[in-house]
């Protein structure tokens, strides 16, 4: 669905001197990180699962859900 490194990613202190003058985030102020584009574009399911991978540490989390999919109502 997604695949990607970490260091394939704009680094934090990059998007923070983008972003804010002051070159650091302001008090009480979050950034949320994006995304790696979905492979083959987004489309419905009937389960999900993924893995997130440490390749230094050999290690991996892995985790799957079902989806029920909703009519449009209106």
């Amino acid at each position: 669905y997604q695949e990607g490194t970490l260091d394939a990613m704009l680094p934090v202190a990059d998007l923070i001197a983008r972003g804010f003058e002051v070159g650091k985030l302001p008090d009480g102020c979050a950034m949320f990180g994006g995304t790696f584009a979905a492979k083959g574009g987004i489309r419905p399911a009937d389960r999900f699962e993924f893995e997130l991978e440490d390749p230094v540490l050999k290690r991996t989390i892995r985790h799957g859900y079902d989806v029920v999919t909703l009519p449009v109502l209106g």
